[in-house]
């Protein structure tokens, strides 16, 4: 499982990177409209969170996965079909069913690796830490090799998408041969269940923890090539972004490890806590080592709450329950991305980020004096 997430995000999860000054190249389409196509696959994503528990509520886990999987090939196909035929309500299409199919893919392999680790709330952390560092670690080497094809061929960026889609491609072929684990296990979803989850401190905690982790990420996917690229050159991009998969690789696996042992909510403090400094150090210092820093401090916050947020509806849910929790609380992940990259293009926030960096650090600060309340709450059952 951990190979296929790496060579996915290697291709199609990476790209992600380039998107925005990619569709500024081959497209005349305005900042709102480039931007404004990333936050359509998350918002799918949020909607699908729980649109998916209804639809492919028959389906086994491994279906989710696979069916999910294959649209990680087709969006960045779609991308570099853009480079020829330019048409915006394509690129949407594209968009929506790979915001259909991202949902799909993560909610079943998630599923998977908690029902591997059933009965062993110890491993729970550390199955859920193998797979988001495999991710992240995929997302760095591509980012890297993207932006080299980028840089070395701007004269055809298409071929930064074409070498995405064949990347995925081989990740989805290796999926497919799998071992098959459960069939379908879900309780029928409600807006009566879906609210009693909710209800539970921790499922509001860690909503809101993901919630405000992931308008960093958008940050990271809209805003923070534009302004690298105005202030330093284009060159530093890939130089200062690659920071962020690397400490969210790192971070992913010892975060799951180590909450399996130290609990949840002490680690998710400490992640934020480290991140509202690296923001602090953004607003101060102007300098490409500065964003450098910050990218792979934001890396940490956002490479430690998903795994331990997954990690804890492991522990708290039981196994038929678990795509409901898993749906509704890791819905404000998407909401958190899809904010933060319409606001990059609303407000001028893409020229005024060291600005914004000193919201994030207060953000962080709030989010890490609520992390530590988590300890709490970890025994009750949602």
């Amino acid at each position: 499982m951990a190979g296929v997430f790496f060579l996915i995000f290697a291709g199609a999860g990476a790209q992600q990177q380039y998107l925005v000054p990619y569709l500024s190249r081959i497209t005349p389409w305005s900042g709102l409209q480039r931007a404004g196509l990333l936050a359509v696959v998350y918002a799918c994503m949020m909607f699908f969170r729980i649109g998916n528990l209804y639809l492919l509520r028959r389906w086994p886990d491994w279906k989710w996965r696979v069916i999910g999987s294959t649209t990680y090939v087709l969006f960045p196909a779609g991308m570099a079909l853009l480079a020829f035929v330019p048409n915006y309500w394509l690129a949407l299409g594209f968009a929506l069913l790979w915001g259909w199919g991202a949902t799909a893919m993560w909610g079943g392999s998630t599923m998977e690796v908690l029902a591997l680790g059933e009965g062993r709330r110890d491993r729970h952390g550390l199955g859920m830490g193998l797979i988001y560092s495999a991710t992240h670690t995929g997302f760095l080497i591509g980012v890297v090799g993207l932006g080299l094809i980028y840089g070395y061929y701007p004269q055809h960026p298409q071929l930064l998408y074409f070498t995405a889609a064949a990347v995925t491609l081989v990740g989805v072929l290796v999926s497919l041969a799998l071992p098959r684990i459960g069939e379908a296990q879900i309780d029928p979803p409600s807006a009566q269940v879906l609210g009693q989850i909710l209800s539970n401190p921790s499922a509001r905690i860690a909503s809101f923890l993901l919630a405000s982790s992931a308008l960093a990420y958008g940050l990271m996917l809209g805003a923070f090539a534009d302004f690298v690229t105005s202030s330093y050159g284009a060159g530093w991009v890939w130089i200062t972004a690659m920071f962020f998969p690397a400490i969210r690789a790192v971070c992913a696996l010892l975060s799951g490890t180590i909450s399996d042992i130290k609990g949840r909510g002490p680690v998710l403090a400490t992640a934020f806590l480290l991140g509202a400094i690296g923001c602090g150090l953004a607003a101060a210092w102007d300098s490409p080592v500065a964003m450098a820093i910050t990218a792979g401090l934001l890396g940490l916050v956002n490479g430690s709450v998903p795994p331990v947020s997954a990690s804890l509806i492991g522990d708290a849910v039981q196994r038929r329950r678990r795509p409901l929790a898993y749906g509704v609380i890791f819905a404000w992940t998407d909401f958190g991305v899809a904010c933060a990259l319409i606001m990059s293009r609303l407000l001028p926030i893409h020229e005024q980020l060291q600005s914004i960096f000193v919201i994030f650090a207060l953000v962080f600060t709030l989010c890490g004096a609520v992390a530590a309340l988590l300890g709490r709450y970890t025994q009750q059952r949602m």
